[in-house]
């Protein structure tokens, strides 16, 4: 069995944002749906296999311990622990790129 996956109260928020925003812009709640499940299901694979992505570039003093990857033109990063995986932050893609 892998390691936990944990929203964090911050990633929460961001990927409710997201969902309002792309419902903005497509009109249509079930491809805004779609997509914001595709986004929260994708990071299942992360229980067993969290190293499965690059080290997230735009965290500053990153320990090695935070990586990323995009799905939708939204990337999210991730602090892996011992015990579980923490997601940390949902952001577009598009936008300019902000170090955190």
């Amino acid at each position: 069995m892998g390691k936990a996956i944990i929203w964090t109260h911050s990633a929460d928020a961001d990927l409710s944002e997201a969902f309002l925003e792309l419902l903005e812009q497509s009109k249509s709640i079930e491809t805004t749906t779609r997509i914001i499940t595709e986004i929260y299901e994708s990071t299942s694979i992360l229980a067993d296999n969290p190293e499965i992505y690059k080290l997230d570039t735009l965290k500053e003093n990153n320990k090695g311990n935070i990586r990323a990857y995009e799905k939708h033109t939204y990337r999210i990063s991730y602090l892996v622990e011992k015990n579980a995986i923490y997601i940390i932050r949902v952001r577009y893609a598009r936008k300019e790129p902000l170090e955190y």
